[in-house]
């Protein structure tokens, strides 16, 4: 058993939730992620489970303990079903005089207030099971003297787990496993054999294996070799490295040996599991999800809440969960992704997304344009073709759209053109290079027209956009402009019309203003791009030169 200390003079334990699952033998798994420090208490039944991918075997009377950041897995219960509470529990620190007065603070991320171990011993059941009941049965009061109340049974269980948890560690055979299966998750590479962790252990190889698949429910042998079997797969999935490089990184010595069992365990050989798999990916895109439909690739998630609702992909959209603005973790796992694709927007989050499925960030650069955007996740989800059909037709699209222009007595290279946004009530305004959206790349690219000299600088240094510009500076980037392009994402045109400052404009003298609507023109996905081209050819035109 472990040793739990409560630091219970410098800081607060406090009631946040409780719930109750059941599960029957026939649930799929589940995945929940850890907010808050959180007891997990068995209560009935038998199954098996994980803690940020290391097995536990959940059984009536068992409670692990679990951090905030975790991942729990449940992978099914066995036939006389499963169910188990959840505690979440919020710890803060109390601030000292000399911390600037008296108050609640966040621990630090490195501070360690709980001791974490698998399992926790709570007999007598019958009293455990008492309390924890009580908590429940009370969960919804949360203040007045009731929630004074709930606070109280929440000291009196946490006092009942740390006077049944006063063993050293150290001297416990069950803990000396339950750290040797830690030293294994860091680094499935430096343990080859149940001999090495046995003596991590400092046990007998017997009495290890017995207390092994106690803990776990599986053999070391097995437990290894699921290990670094699940470790391979995500690095043939996320990555471009030769056969024996992925064996060696995921702890086999023998790359033949690897792919034999490989095919033993899996039903083909690596290289078929990775054409398949890539191309049967269950993707949650918080960032790319549009490439990925442009090649027939539809994300089961993804981030809709910024970078949704593109007039051309409404259709395609139409089935994905939106995950939010600020990526819902609960909702992430809940789709049992093969593959979670990134920017670098959320990359604090990279640990806990990648706990959930193998995570590849790919960061944004306003000196890489679309071509290399979709060549890269074309390579990643083995659709390279698809990709350079996309680059191919494009290219052609825009080569005939410039030849049409220039047949309406428009010459691209001639002709200086600037893309702006007005914000504040018109009294500010934001200017785009060619590669944020806003049509920039059909504009410069596909149209070729010409980039003022401030717009110029913007796309050569990569930062592509500038915000919140006082609207006396619009004449820096739109005074020489013939064309001026106004996406409308709230805020119109008809703000400026009274204005000298808009009047005096050469686009605006000589009706070459275009409003151009966010739900067409803002995104910056293949899909949108290629219709961005046409819609802009036909405006360009009809207006004339």
């Amino acid at each position: 058993m472990k040793h739990i200390e409560l630091s219970f003079r410098s800081h607060l334990f406090t009631f946040v939730d409780m719930d109750y699952r059941a599960c029957s033998p026939e649930n799929l798994s589940q995945k929940l992620f850890v907010h808050h420090y959180s007891l997990i208490a068995v209560m009935q039944g038998r199954g098996a489970g994980r803690i940020d991918g290391k097995r536990i075997r959940l059984i009536k009377g068992h409670c692990f303990l679990a951090a905030p950041g975790a991942l729990l897995e449940v992978d099914g219960a066995e036939s006389e079903g499963l169910a188990f509470y959840r505690l979440a529990f919020r710890i803060e620190r109390i601030a000292s005089t000399e911390e600037q007065g008296i108050g609640l603070k966040e621990p630090d991320a490195e501070e360690e207030i709980l001791r974490l171990e698998d399992k926790l011993h709570v007999q007598p059941f019958g009293q455990w099971a008492s309390m924890l009941e009580e908590l429940y049965r009370h969960r919804e009061h949360k203040t007045g003297l009731e929630g004074y109340r709930q606070h109280i049974r929440l000291q009196e269980l946490l006092y009942y787990l740390c006077e049944r948890n006063d063993g050293q560690s150290e001297r416990n055979p069950r803990s000396a496993v339950s750290g040797s299966i830690d030293k294994l998750h860091e680094d499935i590479t430096r343990i080859a054999s149940v001999k090495q962790l046995a003596q991590l252990a400092n046990i007998g190889v017997r009495q290890y294996t017995y207390l092994f698949k106690e803990l776990t429910g599986r053999s070391p042998v097995d437990y290894m070799t699921e290990l670094r079997m699940n470790e391979a797969k995500k690095r043939l999935l996320v990555s471009n490295d030769d056969l024996n490089t992925i064996a060696r990184n995921a702890g086999f010595q023998d790359v033949y040996y690897f792919s034999r069992r490989f095919k033993q365990m899996v039903g083909m050989a690596p290289k078929h599991f990775v054409a398949k798999r890539r191309r049967e990916l269950r993707i949650v895109a918080l960032y790319y999800a549009g490439i990925l439909m442009s090649m027939g690739v539809k994300p089961v998630g993804a981030n809709l809440t910024w970078w949704g609702g593109s007039e051309f992909l409404k259709e395609q959209e139409r089935d994905i969960v939106d995950v939010g603005a600020q990526p819902s973790l609960e909702k992430i796992a809940g789709l049992e992704p093969d593959l979670i694709l990134m920017n670098d927007t959320h990359s604090q989050y990279y640990g806990q997304f990648s706990k959930i499925a193998p995570t590849v960030i790919i960061p944004y650069d306003g000196k890489r344009g679309i071509y290399e955007d979709i060549r890269l996740v074309g390579e990643l989800i083995d659709r390279p073709q698809a990709a350079e059909q996309f680059v191919a037709r494009y290219e052609l699209k825009a080569e005939k759209a410039r030849a049409a222009l220039t047949e309406a007595g428009i010459t691209g290279g001639d002709f200086p053109a600037t893309i702006i946004r007005l914000e504040g009530g018109g009294s500010q305004f934001s200017v785009f290079g060619d590669n944020y959206g806003r049509s920039g790349w059909a504009v410069y690219r596909g149209l070729g027209l010409a980039a003022p000299a401030k717009v110029r600088q913007l796309i050569e240094s990569g930062t592509q956009i500038v915000q919140g510009l006082p609207i006396d500076r619009l004449p820096e980037y739109a005074e020489s402009s013939r064309y001026l392009f106004v996406v409308n994402e709230g805020e119109g045109i008809g703000l400026m019309r009274d204005r000298d400052l808009w009047n005096g404009l050469a686009a605006v003298r000589g009706d070459r203003v275009f409003e151009l609507g966010k739900e067409q023109f803002a995104y910056f996905d293949p899909v949108s791009v290629e219709a961005q081209l046409e819609l802009l050819t036909e405006m360009l035109i009809f207006r004339g030169s």
